[in-house]
Parts: C-alpha cells; sequence; structure tokens
C-alpha cells in the first residue's frame, strides 16, 4: 500500500463527522416497568443494569419501577413495559396499556405465564407487544428476552439503549459488528462488479479501500459508545487504532492487492471485506467489554473463520446477481 493510500485514508477518518452517532447515543429517554408487584419490576430494572463490566454503571438512569397509578408514575415515557400475571384480574393492566399507546408510548407487556391459560386469550393485550415469562423467574433469560422485546419496539436509538443500560450491550455490540461487515462485503461486491472492467480497477480499488475503512472507523465508535466508553471521537479513536493494530493496515493492503489482480474474482474480495470487518470488530469488542488486547495468533483465527462466512455471503451475492440483473 502506497504511502498517498494510507494519507488519504487518514484524511477521510478526519472528516468524518461523528458528532449526529454520539447525539443519538447520549439522547436521554425514559423506560418505566409499571406492576402491582414494585419488587419483581424493580429486579427486572436491576437486570437491565446488569452487564458485562461489573463496575459501569451509567450515573444518569433511565430506567426506573413504578407502582400501577402511582402519583409518582412518569407523565412521558418512551417505553412502558407492564409487568403482571397471567392468573390474576388483568383489566386495569389492559386498559393502562390501551391508553399509553394512545399517549403515544410504546407498550411492551412483560407477563408471568399461567400453563394452564391458552396462548390464543393473550391477544387482549394488543396493540402491545408481548413477552411471556415462566415461573420460577430465569435471570439470564428474562433479560434476553426483555432486551430482544424492547429492542423489538424500536422506539429507542440503539445505541442510546446500549449506552444507558449495560445489558443491551453485548446485543447491540454484535449486531453492529455483523451489520457493517455484511454492508461491507455487498459493497465491495457491488464495486467488484464495476471493477471488471480494467480501466477503472485502479481508482476504484483505492476507493473501496476509503470507504470500507470509514465503515470499520465508525463501526468501532459505535461499539465504544454502545460499550459506555468515552463520547469524543477524536480521543477514542487513537486508542481503538492501537488496540487492533497493524492488522488493520496489513488487512486493508491484502484487501488492494486482490483488487489490483484483473480477473482475480469476486469471491476472494468479498470474504476479505467481510473477514477484515469482522475481525476488526470483533478485536474491538473484546477491549471495550473485557479490556481484552486479541494477540496475533487469535486475530488470525477470527479473520480466517470470518473469511470463510464472507466467502459464503459473495457466492449468495453472485448467485442472486446472475439471477437479476436490477442487483448491482
Amino acid at each position: 500500500m502506497s504511502l498517498d493510500v494510507v494519507g488519504s485514508i487518514v484524511n477521510v477518518l478526519r472528516e468524518v463527522d461523528a458528532r449526529p452517532i454520539r447525539a443519538a447515543a447520549e439522547t436521554p429517554f425514559v423506560l418505566a416497568f409499571l406492576s402491582r408487584d414494585l419488587p419483581l419490576a424493580q429486579h427486572f430494572v436491576d437486570l437491565l443494569y446488569h452487564g458485562l463490566r461489573e463496575h459501569d454503571i451509567p450515573a444518569a438512569r433511565v430506567c426506573g419501577a413504578f407502582p400501577l397509578g402511582a402519583p409518582s408514575q412518569p407523565g412521558r415515557m418512551n417505553i412502558a413495559v407492564i409487568v403482571t400475571r397471567e392468573d390474576v384480574d388483568t383489566t386495569i393492566e389492559q386498559t393502562l396499556a390501551r391508553e399509553l399507546d394512545l399517549a403515544g408510548a410504546r407498550v411492551l407487556v412483560c407477563l408471568i405465564a399461567d400453563p394452564q391459560t391458552p396462548p390464543s386469550m393473550r391477544h387482549v393485550w394488543l396493540p402491545a407487544s408481548l413477552i411471556t415469562l415462566n415461573s420460577p423467574i430465569d435471570d439470564a433469560q428474562t433479560a434476553r428476552q426483555l432486551t430482544q422485546g424492547i429492542l423489538g419496539l424500536k422506539a429507542v436509538d440503539e445505541l442510546a439503549l446500549a449506552r444507558h443500560l449495560p445489558a443491551f450491550r453485548e446485543r447491540v455490540s454484535r449486531n453492529l459488528i455483523d451489520d457493517t461487515a455484511l454492508a461491507n462485503a455487498v459493497y465491495s461486491f457491488g464495486s467488484g462488479i464495476v471493477e471488471i472492467n480494467p480501466i477503472a480497477d485502479v481508482p476504484m480499488n483505492v476507493a473501496d479501500m476509503m470507504v470500507l475503512t470509514k465503515n470499520q472507523a465508525l463501526m468501532g465508535y459505535k461499539i465504544a459508545l454502545a460499550m459506555g466508553l468515552a463520547a469524543e471521537f477524536r480521543q477514542i479513536m487513537p486508542q481503538l487504532a492501537t488496540v487492533v493494530g497493524s492488522g488493520f493496515l496489513l488487512r486493508q493492503a491484502a484487501r488492494g492487492l486482490i483488487g489490483l489482480v484483473p480477473g482475480f474474482g469476486l469471491i476472494p474480495k468479498v470474504g476479505i471485506a467481510f473477514a477484515g470487518t469482522y475481525a476488526t470488530g470483533e478485536v474491538i469488542h473484546r477491549w471495550c467489554a473485557y479490556g481484552e488486547r486479541v494477540n496475533s495468533h487469535a486475530i488470525r483465527e477470527l479473520y480466517d473463520a470470518a473469511l470463510d462466512r464472507g466467502r459464503n455471503i459473495a457466492r449468495s451475492l453472485l448467485g442472486r446477481h446472475k439471477n437479476d440483473k436490477t442487483l448491482p
């Protein structure tokens, strides 16, 4: 990789405007658990504040438990989680769910299930979303179902949920890695179609490296935000670059060499784009979550495993392209 290309990549990263991403991650919201059983609702709140790092509890509290109809119940909330049991009269909870929906809050009903009640009777909670929990409560399963149900409401930005509530961090971080790796693979496939023309090959290859590097950098920044780390882009990015190490630039160089060989094929190019992004995201995630610095051998294993996935994605994209010429 020439110094000119490296300089171009550095300039691209300097020009990244991360302010909208940071604003989305730091936007406050209100998530209220409402229940007759206040200790149980509070327990669910505590589960959302329990994350990968025991010491990393956000200072700002965006989530709380409130008794049904209490004066302290928040007047405005983005998300309301109504916690109730299926073996009691839930008329009050059903009425509250409808009122909250009309008021613009997104409602999730957390129902402690009664094995004797047919699931077909649960339509009474519509239009609220519903998750069911078996008694006795399994904390790990409950946390997974709560995070999945709340994310499914799409009422609050995922970065904000993860930054304020540690229980979301693992899932959101994984989503970021998978989504960015796939996006880079699809981009690499589209540009690879253009690069089949030898005249376009060299300039498109340089553009590829800058676009894919920018996407990886933004992914790393989003992971850091989601994991509750420093929000200043220029402060955290040098730390992430150190964590990823020289392997980052080596993968960029390998990707460039693949693109400069006429007719080498789309499958290696797309596989490298996916694997490089996935391995980079995984390394950053582990450092943010556990303070772990992944050694070069482990990075290679991550990269090789992701390379197989990337090649399969490339084959799928190529098959779709052959069958549908409207695709890139």
